[in-house]
């Protein structure tokens, strides 16, 4: 018979242990993990630590047993795969016991992961210093929080830095967060990272960007930590979310290709430069694709679908993964932040001739109760309207819209697409016109050339510019509770009685609530012949970074 080895659990490794018994059943399979648990729930650590989650069993997805049972697999826990010999073709595993063994294979899945980085500081050493990537992470965290800490550092502004802030702030730990970039949630523009910071002190978190870790103090235990600005805060435990450290040792001891992103470079069947070698997880390179370019994205919905590929093939199939859109979701207390595809910042690096395109909309009709706002983005490609990538901010609605804009994208389709796209309408679900179809109506119109856009972000330039007006097109009472600082007031309802006021000699930036009024008052200014821009996203866009 022959043998299938797969080095690491979770949801690369027991992922493609579990395909490939699905495909054949004329293989022994063997699943080595180093860590007590072979399959378990790590995207759901946080809220068990905030008691969202109170069973810590529903983390523990699959036992040793129930896949011996199950899908006849050997799974060996506390055991590590410390060499690899290709030639030869075995691995030496070292058990629990610290004695080594050979095991020869036929074919081998690597999906040995990724460790949390300690930040190499004084003090990472001492008690009270945590990760959160295990349960056994988890339990020491929930049992540290049993003995009264009452406060803590979170290091790092990603997904399990912002999780792990807002469920410690749940427990009543007085939370600060650290972030060296510039913004929390890299991955989405600044304006979006403004919102989720607001959401965060709300929650009672207060929110450090832009400065670094200097030391972890205390003797013995934690009592604080000193920033590089000089800052010192007082803490009863840190917890270090500054991001994973792919284990890549083994494969590049063996020889194996490692590709330009430092994961191991596969094929689009997750073959590795030894034919007989699979990869899977936060090791293995995958293809972007909107840019074409190899990327490594640490996600377990995407680690699941190559540990699938990879099992399947190992044992004869025939399967494919074609790639990422590095689609993901975060909640941050009543918020939801997503994104899917291309940020600006990551097509301005690509060089890409694109438009940025603000569309805010409402989770379903706004006469229906409990409608609530999102605010979306599209990058959106010039010359095609294909649509590139999307972000989105809100409180209700937003992760149906970045799932149908992802498949949006993953489909090659245009905004023009978007326009015309049949989406399920009913007063407690959506508008008439739901946000994905208005932002590709908008997106659809500005490429057209119906209408020019302006951005929010250069309104101080608008303002400065002698030969430019921002025009306010809201109701007087609107203008009375808050309005742009050096903007004229036209409503639009009296544009066509009161339109002759304004001189063809100037440019007219035009705001509303929104956007929509804005649009109606530009197509009539520009079709009486004057020189006019829509203010995307309105006034809502404008006080964006006060929360939503």
């Amino acid at each position: 018979m022959k043998r299938l080895l797969v080095i690491g659990g979770v949801a690369g490794g027991a992922g493609a242990a579990a395909k490939a018994r699905r495909v054949s059943e004329d293989w022994e399979i063997i699943m080595f993990e180093r860590g007590s648990y072979v399959s378990f729930a790590n995207c759901g650590l946080p809220y068990y630590i905030g008691k969202v989650i109170e069973d810590r069993e529903e983390l523990l997805l699959f036992s040793p047993e129930l896949f011996k049972s199950r899908f006849n697999v050997d799974v060996r826990l506390n055991t590590e795969i410390v060499d690899l010999d290709r030639k030869k073709k075995t691995v030496t595993a070292q058990g629990p016991d610290g004695k080594t063994y050979k095991e020869k294979y036929d074919k081998l899945v690597i999906a040995t992961g990724g460790r949390p980085i300690t930040l190499p500081v004084p003090g990472a050493d001492l008690e009270g210093v945590y990760h959160v990537f295990t349960v056994p992470d988890a339990d020491a965290i929930a049992s540290r929080l049993e003995v009264g800490t009452k406060s803590a550092v979170v290091v790092g502004g990603g997904f399990i830095g912002l999780e792990s802030a807002e469920n410690l702030a749940a427990r009543g730990v007085k939370v600060t967060l650290v972030e060296k970039l510039p913004q929390v949630m890299s991955n989405m523009d600044p304006e979006f990272s403004e919102v989720i910071i607001k959401e965060l002190e709300k929650l009672g978190v207060t929110v450090l960007t832009g400065v670094g870790m200097k030391a972890i103090t205390g003797k013995g235990t934690v009592k604080g930590v000193e920033l590089d600005d000089g800052t010192k805060v007082k803490c009863d435990m840190v917890v270090m979310a500054a991001g994973v450290r792919v284990n890549t040792e083994l494969a590049q001891k063996a020889g194996l290709r490692i590709g330009e992103t430092r994961g191991i470079w596969v094929d689009a069947g997750m073959r590795t430069s030894d034919p007989d070698i699979y990869a899977a997880g936060d090791i293995a390179e995958s293809v972007h694709l909107v840019s074409g370019k190899k990327v490594r994205i640490s996600l377990a919905g995407s680690a699941n679908k190559q540990g699938r590929v990879a099992g399947a093939n190992a044992v004869g199939g025939n399967m494919l993964f074609k790639g990422v859109l590095g689609t993901a979701i975060l909640k941050v207390g009543g918020l939801t932040a997503a994104r899917t595809g291309l940020s600006t910042r990551e097509a301005e690096e690509l060089g890409l001739d694109f438009e940025s395109v603000y569309v805010p909309g409402f989770s379903h009709a706004t006469y229906y109760p409990d409608s609530k706002p999102i605010i979306m983005k599209y990058t959106v490609q010039k010359q095609t309207g294909r649509l590139l990538g999307a972000q989105a901010i809100g409180r209700d609605g937003v992760d149906k819209r970045i799932d149908v804009l992802s498949t949006a994208i993953y489909g090659n389709m245009t905004v023009f697409d978007l326009e015309n796209l049949d989406l399920a309408y009913a007063p407690p679900f959506s508008s008439a016109k739901d946000p994905v179809i208005e932002g590709g109506m908008i997106s659809a119109n500005i490429l057209r050339g119906e209408m020019q856009y302006a951005s929010h972000l250069k309104l101080s330039e608008y303002l400065a510019d002698p030969d430019t007006v921002v025009l306010d097109c809201r109701t007087q009472a609107e203008w009375d509770m808050g309005h742009v600082e050096g903007a004229v007031l036209l409503p639009v309802d009296e544009l066509r009685e009161r339109y002759k006021e304004l001189s063809k000699s100037k440019t007219y930036v035009v705001y509303c609530g929104v956007g929509y009024r804005a649009y109606n008052a530009c197509r009539f200014l520009q079709n009486k012949g004057y020189r006019v821009k829509n203010l995307g996203g309105g006034w809502k866009l404008i006080n964006m970074h006060k929360g939503m």
